[in-house]
């Protein structure tokens, strides 16, 4: 493996997202992984084609590809398993996912499609050097006593572990190291600002892909 490439949230950012791996990163079968930080869903209204492209990576690579949970897909997962007029429902509303909705056509189907794909995702990745997770490990937890909450909401930067801890989930200016702390966040809020991130673990470089305007 020459590469090992986190990306940040993409929330429905499909062209930003075939841009990244496609004519950025050139992803190389053989040669890299992929480890997706979660937030696939919400806010753009191409969710429905993000997850069909990176279940695609993942079928073709199931190896090279790895699929982590956000906490948009949390609040996807509560939503779709409650009443159709329910808290859990308005909540992921205000957040996004009538976009979702939108691209997929109608709840029904939304609930049908989307539901496996969460079931599918991993809460964290872990290598010897490295743990990637969507939120965040709060200072004083580890891997073993961290819940699945934190790991998809935390946002406190407060990780005190040996490993180097990659997260996306709060949006930064740049994709960045945090200073003075093992902590590096990849989220560059790409349905705001038109970019999207990544950074390569192995050889300490970011990558970005944005829009024309950005």
């Amino acid at each position: 493996m020459k590469r090992q490439i986190a990306i940040g949230d993409i929330h429905g950012c499909y062209g930003l997202l075939i841009k990244l791996i496609e004519k950025i990163i050139k992803f190389t079968p053989g040669e890299d992984m992929l480890v997706f930080l979660g937030d696939y869903i919400d806010r753009q209204r191409k969710s429905r084609e993000v997850v069909e492209y990176v279940m695609t990576l993942k079928e073709k690579h199931p190896y090279q590809v790895v699929l982590l949970k956000g906490n948009h897909e949390d609040l996807a997962f509560n939503a779709l398993n409650a009443p159709e007029w329910s808290e859990e429902m308005a909540l992921w509303m205000i957040n996004g996912g009538d976009d979702t909705i939108s691209s997929y056509g109608n709840t029904g189907y939304t609930r049908s499609a989307l539901l496996p794909f969460i079931e599918s995702l991993k809460l964290y990745y872990e290598t010897k050097t490295h743990i990637f997770v969507h939120g965040g490990i709060p200072g004083g937890k580890n891997l073993k006593t961290v819940n699945p909450e934190e790991l998809m909401w935390d946002r406190s930067f407060d990780y005190r572990g040996e490993k180097t801890l990659v997260v996306g989930h709060t949006p930064q200016m740049a994709a960045a190291k945090i200073p003075g702390r093992k902590i590096i966040c990849v989220d560059t809020g790409a349905f705001m600002t038109g970019v999207l991130s990544a950074y390569d673990v192995i050889n300490d470089k970011f990558y970005r892909a944005a829009t024309k305007k950005s």
